[in-house]
Parts: structure tokens; sequence; C-alpha cells
């Protein structure tokens, strides 16, 4: 079985899979293979990937999942992957402090630019045309 990730931002994660146990507001959910198609949203949860020796954990928010015909597609607002749950929230804790502190960043220039667009509509005296 094969499963895909995509995000907002255009990150894919593509792998082969025995079987995936979901974690959602829900409670939990197995897919094996031959499963029957199923959609489920995921507002905060993770999901594991089990292959033969190996473990992957996929840590999603605000995500739609559908499995049909032994493929799995994760459509996520935000997921980051790691091979331990730990790892993989850490991650995506990481990854969601930068985002806040560049949206942060990105306010306090936009503030400096609308300032400075006031200044030079002052000095310009677009306001006396």
């Amino acid at each position: 079985m094969i499963f895909k990730v995509l995000t907002q931002d255009g990150e894919t994660y593509t792998d082969d899979f025995d079987f995936a146990l979901i974690k959602n507001q829900d409670g939990e959910l197995a897919i094996l293979k031959d499963h029957i198609p199923i959609i489920l949203h995921i507002y905060d949860g993770y999901i594991k990937f089990v292959q033969t020796k190996q473990e992957v954990f996929v840590v999603v928010e605000q995500g739609v999942l559908e499995f049909s015909k032994n493929e799995l597609t994760v459509l996520a607002l935000e997921a980051q992957i790691g091979p331990t749950l730990e790892r993989a929230k850490a991650a995506f804790d990481h990854m969601k402090k930068e985002k806040l502190e560049m949206t942060k960043k990105e306010n306090v220039d936009f503030s400096k630019l609308e300032h400075d667009l006031r200044e030079n509509i002052k000095k310009g005296k677009a306001s006396e045309l």
C-alpha cells in the first residue's frame, strides 16, 4: 500500500506501508490492506504508518484523509514526519514556532511600510490636490 501526504506549502511525503493507525478527535482507526474506501477529518492528530520493521509517524493539523484502492492520501494544512511520535511532534512544534515568528516579523514589517506610506503622502502633499 502507498501513502501520500500533501501540505499547503507543497511538501510531499510518499512511501509504502503495511498498515496505518490514525488517531484523531474521534478516537483511533486502523487501516489494513483492502480496507473499504473511507474519508476522515483530522483536526489535530497523527498517523502511524507501519512497515515490516519500521514505523513512521506523521503529525497532522487540519487534514483530510482518504483511503481508496490501497492508497492513503492526506491533505493537510500542516504536517510533519518523524521516526517516532515524539520526534514528529517536536518537528511539528518547531515548525509552528518558526511560522509564528515569521508572521510576527511580517506584521511588524507591514506596519513600518504603512507608516512610511503615510509619511510620504504627507510629504508629497497628495491630500492638497
